[in-house]
């Protein structure tokens, strides 16, 4: 019996030997960090604070104020597009069909 549990243990042993001495893995948040710009001596850099879904810690996001009007202009346009949506579902017609 010890003998058989030992057989059946082996390979398990190995494969966790073999996993110790890989290379690790890639963490996901080094994953998903894109590679870091470094602006010239005289430009300008903003730095906001980000609300981040699913966590209590904010992400810090820095961009040359141009840049901001640009986010700001998408994510405003966005926000727009979403309500009009929701309006146009849940109001007229399409509203008492469902």
């Amino acid at each position: 019996m010890k003998r058989r549990l030992a057989c059946a243990c082996a390979p398990l042993f190995l494969i966790l030997a073999a996993a110790c001495q890989s290379a690790p893995a890639t963490t996901a948040a080094a994953a998903d960090q894109a590679p870091t710009q470094t602006a010239a001596a005289d430009v300008e850099v903003v730095c906001r604070s980000m609300k981040v879904t699913g966590t209590r810690f904010a992400k810090r996001e820095c961009k040359t104020p141009d840049a901001w009007v640009e986010y700001d202009a998408y994510t405003n346009q966005n926000a727009r597009e979403a309500t009009d949506k929701v309006q146009r579902l849940n109001s007229g017609p399409a509203a008492s069909a469902n």
